[in-house]
């Protein structure tokens, strides 16, 4: 059950109108109709998510299970051993048994097979063939990250397991994010909801723009560019060019265009979550821009793993290797092969540059200004290096291995002939051109302060037009959101 589906909108009318009229009438009182709303929504969840597989319902009860048991044992206790013992198990069970069994073993097991058998030994590990549950990445971190705010004494353990469980699992970013913490949602579900406080124009405004994104953009788009990134070889340096051009906003738009219906669904039932993209193609730096793009995967890999690590506040080798090692578990994260090792690995590479390059800036050069004549002729060339950086090095982490990868870049930067159709063209550069000009119009609004007024009785009467023109530009079949497979 995906958002752009018919299915989904049932679903989801279902859930909004007994939400919001049924429950109310049936349970006047205010306490008792917060904790109706809590089992119901937590049910519609369970079955949101057991959708795709029955059977990983249970997986997600286990999860939440041990790090509600584990974080009350730890707010409990008075002892920092037993505490620390606890936390530990707590990694161990979300990381290892549950994230790295069901994402990595095969690929672990296959890496081990093979590199017995070069030294003349038989394979000793089983491939196994696990089917990767959808969205397992995303829940893991965010029952673990309640755990670790627990053990730090950030907030105490949640009493009520039904209020826990809602968090962990709460349908509309259930299975790719945004990544939400426990001390910024579950405050949420103490609050009184009220039909009239929902914002529903900017509801409808956030699913009609992640639907654009998503299906007009994205899905008319990704057969072109998964063509060509299966043979790089056959296609052009333009073709190839075009391709990961492609990809910048097949994956941009898919993942974004989530978020925002995502956002817009939570916000339909009285949450908020929290912002993930913040128009991260205009970046001036590699380091701008994973403040910009995933922003809840960005802050969580700062907050449990680059300041568990010691962050700045260690020498200034291990704040460099903080640095790296903090994007290289982002790489990880992502998946089992080791195309994401190395593109985490050059992320990180980065992002260790640039902060090396801006303390040698403050220690030689403390007083260098530049002049806004000089600022505005730099901005297109920052941004258009942070770009570059982001197409190329996104080549490796869509390519399916890394000689394709490599092929992939080669043919990019040394010129290549082959195949570019003229359809590629006419149904890629105009998804390029909206990107762009959705980033624009993004920097304008949101952070130049730029007003678009719009009669509500004019943005209303447009809404049939739009929806009529979206079901004549959607592609047929469904397509899974690429973030589904994280």
């Amino acid at each position: 059950m995906i958002f752009p589906t018919l299915e989904f909108f049932l679903f989801f009318s279902f859930v909004f109108l007994v939400h919001w009229y049924l429950l109310p009438f049936l349970f006047p009182n205010h306490e008792t109709r917060k904790k109706a709303v809590h089992i119901f929504l937590l049910l519609m969840s369970y079955i949101f998510y057991m959708s795709w597989n029955w059977k990983f319902g249970g997986l997600i009860l286990l999860s939440t299970v041990i790090d509600f048991v584990l974080a009350d044992l730890i707010h409990e206790s008075k002892s920092p051993r037993a505490k620390k013992w606890m936390i530990v198990t707590s990694l161990v069970l979300n990381l290892v048994f549950i994230l790295g069994f069901f994402k990595y073993y095969d690929f672990l097991s296959h890496n081990l097979n093979s590199l017995l058998q070069y030294l003349g030994m038989p394979g000793l590990f089983p491939i196994l063939k696990i089917v990767l549950p959808v969205g397992v990445s995303f829940y893991t971190f965010q029952s673990l990250s309640y755990t670790i705010d627990v053990y730090r004494g950030v907030i105490p353990s949640e009493k009520n397991f039904i209020r826990f469980a809602l968090f962990v699992s709460f349908f509309p970013q259930l299975v790719a994010g945004p990544i939400v913490t426990a001390k910024s949602f579950l405050p949420q579900l103490q609050t009184e909801k009220r039909l009239e406080d929902i914002p529903f124009r900017k509801a409808i405004r956030y699913f009609l723009l992640g639907y654009f994104k998503k299906v007009i953009l994205s899905d008319n788009i990704s057969p072109i560019s998964d063509l060509i990134f299966q043979d790089p070889t056959a296609y052009s340096t333009g073709a190839l060019w075009l391709a990961a051009l492609l990809f910048w906003v097949q994956v941009y738009c898919d993942f974004s265009g989530y978020t925002d219906m995502a956002y817009a669904t939570a916000l339909l039932l009285g949450y908020e979550l929290p912002e993930n993209f913040r128009m991260p193609y205009i970046s001036q730096s590699v380091t701008e821009h994973w403040r910009r793009w995933h922003i809840t995967l960005s802050s969580w890999l700062r907050d449990y793993v680059y300041i568990s690590l010691g962050g700045n506040r260690a020498g200034k080798f291990r704040h460099r290797f903080n640095v790296w090692f903090t994007m290289f578990v982002a790489g990880i994260w992502h998946g089992a092969n080791w195309t994401f090792f190395v593109w985490g690995s050059i992320q990180g590479g980065f992002l260790m540059i640039e902060s090396m390059l801006k303390e040698w800036k403050a220690q030689f050069f403390p007083d260098l200004h530049v002049s806004p004549f000089w600022e505005k002729v730099l901005t297109p060339t920052r941004i258009l290096y942070a770009s570059i950086v982001c197409i190329t090095f996104g080549v490796i982490f869509r390519a399916a291995n890394l000689d394709l990868a490599f092929q992939f870049i080669h043919g990019m930067y040394s010129y290549q002939a082959g195949d570019l159709r003229p359809y590629m063209l006419k149904q890629g550069v105009p998804a390029i051109l909206a990107v762009i000009l959705g980033h624009y119009l993004g920097w304008l609004i949101f952070e130049k302060g730029k007003q678009f007024r719009i009669p509500v009785w004019l943005e209303f009467s447009l809404y049939p037009i739009l929806v009529l023109v979206f079901a004549i530009l959607s592609p047929d079949g469904e397509i899974p959101f690429i973030y589904f497979d994280f």
